[in-house]
């Protein structure tokens, strides 16, 4: 499921590839009619065809598109994109569109824009006027860690005000935009933190560990993705990750006798180590 890091990575091939071209043309599949809610398909296309891509915007797992349209320059539209649980942009000079394309969108330079997504739970949304701070989901969204930075001080007041586990804590986007089940797990294993733990109970130095620990794994997952395609775990591709989903492999941590294990919070899976996370 695309987290912080796909979406950046999204964002940063729509600039690659889009940012500055005209849409020429529009191909929207028919069996995809409700990633374009409320507005519908033919209200998509409509705004979209002649627009020209001015800005795209990320903040945690969301994708604010701004375009200009092409019959009035200086009106602008917005595109609130968000992946779902498969979703991913890619494309190229007479790029042919993947196997599950929902959107393709062809630029004035030849270049093909296409929207992938397999299971359909993602979200192409128009905001009138680009005005995305009106989408009341959008404002609800704590700071993003990437672009805004994170605060050791202000993760630790963030976590104070809960008493669930720390792991479950991260997932909750009022608090941190962007954090999703691999991270939070990723990072509580940097910071050698049972993800079980009260959050409201770290002390200063542990809410330090845990943001150098979510600090480490974006910059690390970026890496990976950096100059690839997005390729995701459930849908067969590499596992660079060293705890998630590795439930009885050997701990990574240097000279940790310990084994992966991995339990459930809030209905989702945590992989982390009973024998260095204290």
């Amino acid at each position: 499921m695309p987290e912080l890091p796909e979406v950046e990575h999204a964002a940063r091939t729509l600039r690659r590839l889009a940012l500055g071209r005209r849409i020429v043309a529009v191909a929207l599949d028919a069996r995809a009619p409700r990633l374009f809610r409320p507005d519908g398909p033919a209200a998509f296309r409509r705004a979209v065809l002649g627009a020209r891509l001015v800005a795209v915007e990320r903040h945690g797992k969301q994708l604010l598109l701004t375009l200009e349209a092409g019959e009035a320059p200086g009106r602008l539209v917005g595109v609130n994109a968000h992946l779902g649980m498969t979703g991913r942009w890619t494309g190229g000079p007479a790029a042919p569109p993947p196997t599950h394309a929902r959107a393709s969108l062809s630029l004035d330079d030849g270049t093909r824009l296409h929207y992938d997504d397999p299971r359909m739970f993602g979200r192409l949304r128009l905001v009138p006027g680009a005005d995305f701070a009106a989408l009341p989901g959008l404002a609800a969204l704590g700071p993003d860690p990437v672009r805004h930075g994170l605060d050791a001080a202000g993760l630790q007041a963030g976590l104070a005000r809960t008493r669930r586990p720390v792991k479950v804590a991260l997932l909750d986007q009022s608090l941190l935009a962007g954090v999703g089940n691999i991270h939070a797990a990723e990072a509580c294993w940097r910071a050698r933190l049972d993800p079980r733990r009260r959050a409201d109970r770290l002390t200063g130095a542990e809410a330090a560990a845990l943001a150098r620990g979510l600090r480490a794994t974006f910059r690390f997952a970026l890496a990976k993705l950096d100059g690839g395609e997005v390729v995701y775990i459930e849908a067969g591709g590499e596992n660079p990750f060293h705890v998630y989903d590795r439930a009885g492999a050997r701990c990574r941590h240097p000279g940790c006798p310990g084994t992966v294990r991995r339990i459930v919070q809030a209905q989702r899976s945590t992989y982390f180590c009973p024998r260095c996370q204290r």
